[in-house]
């Protein structure tokens, strides 16, 4: 199952949504219209945002 976690802001890609790790290459972060195109549950627009990434997968770049 393809499914999403949470949105929120990478330094690197902008807005995205973290998602979890059975997604396989998608994982850990997809862009709004990547998300949406590869049919992911539930819908960007009612995921939780968090203002900050997990602190251990925190990308650092």
């Amino acid at each position: 199952m393809k499914r999403g976690l949470f949105r929120t802001i990478d330094s690197f890609l902008g807005e995205c949504a973290r998602v979890h790790e059975d997604a396989g290459d998608a994982f850990p972060y997809l862009r709004p219209e990547l998300y949406r195109r590869l049919g992911f549950t539930p819908a960007y627009e009612d995921l939780p945002f968090r203002s900050e990434p997990d602190g251990a997968l925190r990308r650092t770049s």
